[in-house]
């Protein structure tokens, strides 16, 4: 790692005790620390506020937030494209649904298993009393 005074402005934007002063500038350590180290590094300065920059305005950023409007849009077109898709491809479909079934008995049949082994156990354990 290389040490803050080697850093570039994006480089120090990236680096938690920074992120930390910039976005807290009331915690006493951190301050204390970075005002320390502009004094020791003054060339620095202008990379120091470079940075300040870069993190208060990724700070600041907010993605867009999609209507309901829009959201019902992509869902109907992602529906849409299955349902183009299953009709290209009948063969797929047929195997899901083959698939869905034998899921469907795997569960069945585990929940039926665990029904006998309990009734065994009971079994067992009821007799050695």
């Amino acid at each position: 790692m290389k040490p803050f005074s080697e850093l570039s402005a994006e480089e120090l934007a990236m680096e938690n005790l920074f992120i930390r002063w910039v976005r807290f500038p009331d915690d006493p350590p951190i301050r204390s620390f970075w005002e320390n180290w502009i004094l020791k590094y003054p060339a620095m300065r202008e990379t120091v506020a470079n940075a300040r920059e870069i993190v208060l305005t990724a700070s600041d950023w907010k993605p867009e937030m999609l209507s309901g409007q829009e959201v019902n849009s992509i869902w109907d077109r992602i529906i849409n494209s299955l349902d183009i898709r299953a009709e290209r491809e009948p063969g797929e479909a047929s195997g899901s649904l083959l698939r869905s079934r034998l899921n469907t008995k795997s569960i069945i049949l585990g929940i039926i298993s665990m029904a006998v082994l309990m009734m065994l156990y009971f079994f067992l354990f009821s007799s050695t009393r």
